[in-house]
């Protein structure tokens, strides 16, 4: 293999690495954004007072809210996916959550792993690049 092939193959699988990259980086975004919200929401139920109504900010869309009132639930809805709900004790819906929280962790973990890996790559392709357009420069 020629040097200028060499140098397209090491330019084409850089930009594959950066695009990789890029993709981990937003699924870990959104694996964030759900661990800000499931934290949350396990915050909320564990809050509840056990024998007075609290007062709630309902969200109805387009950034409007309704003031509520809500006595401290004991069973709560949970999306289980595929747009099937089911209804769970107060302790299950705290333990839904926990074991999510669990599992989004380690998927982000896995991803800044991978990531550390691409960029580790993407440096070594860097350098070989930048040794064979010196090379070039030379010759």
């Amino acid at each position: 293999m020629s040097e200028q092939e060499k140098l397209q193959s090491l330019v084409a699988e850089l930009r594959m690495l950066e695009a990789y990259f890029n993709e981990i980086d937003a699924r870990e975004s959104l694996l964030g954004r759900a661990l800000v919200e499931s934290r949350a929401a396990l915050d909320t139920i564990k809050g509840f007072s056990s024998n007075e109504p609290s007062d709630l900010l309902v969200p109805i869309g387009g950034g409007l809210f309704l003031k509520a009132s809500a006595l401290p639930p004991n069973r709560l809805i949970i999306n289980v996916g595929a747009g099937a709900m089911m209804e769970k004790t107060k302790e299950d819906a705290i333990g839904f959550l926990e074991t999510r929280i669990r599992e989004v962790e380690e998927a982000i973990t896995k991803f800044e792993s991978q990531k550390a890996d691409l960029a580790r790559r993407m440096d070594s392709n860097r350098a070989a690049i930048s040794d064979l357009l010196e090379k070039q420069k030379r010759a």
